[in-house]
């Protein structure tokens, strides 16, 4: 084979722009399959150590700089996959009031798999991010809406450690 036949690409991830939308119908799958394979605490259960794994850069953050680094965190994904949400602080709380899933609307707008448990993931990676940091957190959520109120506060018995 002649070498002029090939060309060799040099690519970095940080040459394009970042969107994961398809990321969210493998991720559907996967919770139907671990949730009808292993059960819905075996679910809760990976997806809490794939959070610890994939986040640890936020997490870092959060234990260094507080609410601020999930602020800017979440605005940044809502910013970039066009979703909706609105940001405000209640006392020590940080409340995040999402009017627009960008994920369930992707996701049901292209007709994927759409399981009612999809949001767990939300409710499970937060906790791990959390717990991991010192923090707490909440989601309350309708399946299949894609609107939700996320909550995070620092734990009590963590302040002024």
């Amino acid at each position: 084979m002649s070498e002029d036949k090939y060309k060799v690409l040099e690519c970095r991830s940080s040459d394009n722009e970042y969107l994961h939308r398809d990321f969210h119908g493998a991720l559907c799958y996967a919770v139907k399959y671990l949730d009808d394979t292993f059960g819905h605490k075996a679910t809760a259960e990976y997806l809490q150590q794939a959070g610890v794994k994939v986040f640890s850069p936020l997490i870092a953050e959060l234990k260094q700089k507080g609410l601020c680094a999930v602020e800017r965190h979440f605005r940044r994904i809502f910013e970039i996959e066009g979703g909706r949400a609105i940001f405000r602080y209640e006392g020590m709380t940080l409340v995040i009031e999402v009017l627009e899933c960008p994920a369930v609307r992707h996701l049901c707008s292209t007709g994927q798999l759409f399981t009612n448990r999809y949001c767990e993931t939300t409710v499970n990676v937060n906790k791990a991010v959390c717990n991991a940091a010192g923090y707490d957190c909440s989601c309350v959520y309708e399946p299949g809406r894609g609107r939700c109120v996320q909550k995070f506060w620092k734990k009590e018995n963590e302040v002024g450690q």
